[in-house]
């Protein structure tokens, strides 16, 4: 993992071809609606944000080349049904520090990234009916990827509405010992859409 990050690192500073038009810095403000694969809860029941900043250049073209910094909550919780109620909800709270490393291709007033996202969970907490309590088996890494459309509503702000999913189980489950199972893709996953909006700073 950290050498895969690492790797994306220097190939991002070392792009040859970028010409520099525009060099800037965003803020940026969103809502994460989460869920994680495997918990057995579906439906993105449980709401996060995000919070950071970061930075972009662009080519000749418009598109952008680009890392951010952020804070963000994901996780997952039983939904609300009023007509059949859960006897127990259940919650899980996930922090992280995330750096996206992404391109954009500009297309007039639209935009659509691609970017994969190196975390660090800072703080992972579970309810599971009795109050919330340190969960120790979360991975400390997580490797994620990004994709979505951005709009441009002013020369400064932008809106943005992007899906995000982890490449790798977040948590570190074994194997199970049936037949075949080491060809199939096991483990609880992130899995999130975040909308938000952007303030362009160049």
């Amino acid at each position: 993992m950290k050498k895969l990050f690492l790797f994306a690192v220097i190939s991002f500073l070392a792009l040859p071809t970028i010409k520099a038009q525009n060099f800037g810095y965003q803020l940026l403000f969103g809502a994460n609606f989460c869920q994680i694969d495997g918990d057995q809860m579906g439906g993105f029941n449980k709401l996060g944000y995000r919070l950071g900043f970061g930075s972009y250049l662009n080519n000749a073209k418009g598109d952008e080349y680009g890392f951010e910094i952020t804070y963000c909550e994901k996780g997952s919780r039983t939904a609300n049904d009023p007509d059949n109620p859960a006897q127990i909800i259940v919650r899980y709270h996930y922090n992280y520090v995330e750096i996206p490393l992404y391109y954009q291709k500009k297309m007039d007033h639209f935009g659509l990234r691609i970017a994969l996202a190196p975390a660090i969970n800072v703080r992972a907490r579970a309810d599971l009916g009795g109050g919330f309590a340190d969960q120790t088996n979360l991975r400390r890494l997580e490797l994620s990827g990004i994709i979505g459309p951005s709009y441009e509503l002013t020369e400064n702000w932008r809106f943005y509405a992007h899906y995000q999913y982890s490449l790798l189980s977040i948590i570190d489950l074994q194997k199970s010992q049936v037949p075949g199972s080491q060809l199939q893709r096991t483990g609880v996953y992130n899995h999130l859409i975040s909308a938000g909006v952007q303030y362009v700073l160049k």
